[in-house]
């Protein structure tokens, strides 16, 4: 997998819309009615190297929409969201927005539940080999 180096102008590029896309999340304005009183976080922002797609990570809070019914909810706002943010940011090109629902969290606890499974079974083989009376040969 070939990782480039992200620019400085990434970073920025990618701070100033989370700022932005926090803004209008939190104001409500013309979004989908779904995502009305249901707190989004975004996790991070990855913007390409060209400036052109801006990859949101979000997650949702105190909500019964799954992730399938959120991310519809949010591509249904976001031209809004689109333009909203160029504004704010004032860039020549407006990025494309792609949402994209964080997995890592989930992923983190797996992996966390993964370790301890394999600490637990190691110490279950490490108590049975203490407790096992030595053979006399």
């Amino acid at each position: 997998m070939n990782h480039k180096e992200v620019s400085h102008r990434q970073h920025k590029v990618a701070r100033l819309i989370n700022e932005a896309l926090v803004d209008i999340l939190r104001s409500g304005k013309t979004l989908d009615q779904r995502l009305i009183n249901y707190p989004i976080t975004i996790t991070k922002v990855i913007v390409s190297g060209d400036l052109k797609i801006a990859n949101c990570y979000f997650l949702p809070f105190n909500t019964n929409l799954g992730e399938t019914e959120l991310i519809d909810a949010l591509d249904n706002s976001k031209y809004s969201i689109r333009n909203f943010v160029t504004r704010k940011i004032q860039i020549k090109y407006s990025p494309e927005i792609r949402f994209h629902y964080d997995h890592s969290f989930d992923n983190s606890h797996k992996v966390e539940q993964i370790i301890k499974d394999k600490i637990n079974c190691v110490y279950d083989n490490h108590q049975d080999t203490d407790t096992k009376p030595i053979s006399k040969e």
